[in-house]
């Protein structure tokens, strides 16, 4: 059966692909590397993957993580987010969490909220199930072929009637998945070892170098020494020492370096300065909305 790791990449987003493959061939040498991308993105990315498929040009966003089945050219699949860097080898890891179809790490929950407004009380409500999975923010999934084309299947009924399950809010692939694998009883893979975000690190204690496979911090949730398989940059949320990493993956393969500042910036704008501001936006209309005197006749 082959193996492989399978990633995505956006005109927006194609530089830390490049990151996510090279930190692979330092942390995962001999295993094959595949994205994909539009026609647009593909000249960008070739030189540094062992597979570019194209990607269907009728899908946007977030939807495209449920075709990653009819995307990937393995066997047995190891999904990143292309805002991902890999430390350690993957394979140990992924042979402890058995022989599902689809898998992430995470845990259940019977009630709260999503990142993207899935209110988890409901759902489990209208799928007559107990406790929700939850793997929001996971930015990895596992999967095997054919045994997977379920999962996938479903994922796509759930996206085409997405409002019958989660009501009027944004969409998430990751709350599709989280309803679909508690439908079809699938168990998320513990965090163990494998997951980390770059805020799960005690500040002062963090030691990274992706160009010699290092990783290593205290962790806030322990307290004890941590070294993770992979660490996921989500929500911008350190975008300055993310690039810093880039930076030194590129110069060590000899990959220009030009537009990685540019990327960490718009990252730190977004996160920083345009979503906080959005964010309160929203809640001025809801008070001046709440305030505003009704006229009857």
């Amino acid at each position: 059966m082959s193996f492989g790791v399978l990633t995505l990449a956006t005109p927006n987003d194609y530089l830390k692909a490049i990151g996510l493959a090279l930190s692979l061939r330092i942390s995962n040498p001999g295993v094959p590397v595949a994205v994909a991308c539009s026609p647009k993105v593909r000249p960008l990315v070739e030189p540094h993957f062992d597979h570019v498929v194209d990607e269907d040009p009728s899908l946007r966003g977030f939807v495209h993580k449920v075709h990653l089945d009819r995307y990937t050219p393995f066997d047995e699949t190891m999904f990143f987010d292309s805002d991902v860097l890999v430390f350690r080898p993957v394979k140990p890891f992924i042979e402890q969490w058995g022989r599902s179809p689809y898998t992430a790490c995470g845990i259940y929950k019977t009630e709260g909220v999503s990142a993207f407004g899935l209110n988890r009380q409901e759902v489990l409500k209208k799928i007559g199930k107990d406790a929700l999975v939850r793997i929001d923010g996971a930015g990895h999934a596992l999967f095997r072929k054919p045994e997977c084309g379920e999962v996938f299947e479903n994922a796509r009924l759930v996206t085409k009637n997405y409002r019958d399950y989660a009501g009027d809010i944004r969409y998430a692939d990751e709350d599709v998945m989280d309803i679909v694998m508690t439908m079809m009883g699938l168990e998320p893979a513990p965090y163990g070892e494998f997951f980390s975000r770059y805020l799960s690190a005690k500040p002062g204690t963090m030691k990274m170098d992706a160009t010699k496979g290092l990783c290593e911090f205290v962790a806030v949730t322990t307290g004890k020494k941590f070294s993770p398989c992979m660490m996921h940059f989500a929500a911008n949320e350190a975008p300055f020492a993310y690039a810093r990493q880039l930076r030194r993956l590129f110069r060590h393969f000899d990959v220009p370096t030009e537009g990685l500042l540019k990327l960490a910036l718009s990252d730190f704008y977004d996160r920083e300065i345009k979503t906080p501001l959005y964010s309160r936006m929203k809640r001025w209309q809801l008070r001046f909305a709440s305030r505003r005197p009704s006229f009857q006749d």
